[in-house]
């Protein structure tokens, strides 16, 4: 049987607290990184990006706020030299207007939808299964 002594047992939780410490911060780090794709790079390979935290900047097409069971929704099309569909959840997204320069964050599906199915869609805001990260929409001057 192993036995420990005293002497070592403040210097063995000092070093599994550190252990702990350290995991905590790294998944966090992990957590919060997004990258900044384009369009395009988005449809040129969905499968790529499939579940992924994304930053996307584009021009905005055809906006369109709608009531939804999880809150108002503000859809449209985010391009560059291609265009995915950006489902925006909140009242902090409907100021997006056709034709303006926008930058949102939010979670890359390559398909999305149960009744219509959708491909190469940004889903921004809202309550996101399989992750706890809040996506963010602003759009730039």
């Amino acid at each position: 049987m192993f036995l420990l002594s005293h002497s070592y047992l403040p210097s063995l939780r000092v070093a599994m607290t550190r252990a702990a410490l350290l995991a905590a911060i790294a998944s966090t780090v992990a957590c919060a990184h997004t990258s900044q794709v384009a369009p395009s790079a988005l449809v040129a390979n969905p499968s790529n990006y499939d579940g992924q935290s994304v930053t996307v900047a584009g021009t905005a097409k055809n906006p369109t706020s709608l009531d939804t069971r999880r809150g108002t929704a503000t859809t449209y099309q985010l391009c560059d030299s291609a265009c995915i569909t950006v489902i925006a959840f909140g009242n902090g997204n409907a100021n997006v207007s056709d034709g303006s320069q926008t930058t949102v964050s939010g979670r890359f599906r390559a398909s999305f939808g149960r009744k219509q199915m959708m491909t190469n869609v940004l889903i921004v805001g809202g309550r996101i299964r399989g992750s706890g990260d809040a996506a963010a929409s602003s759009p730039s001057p």
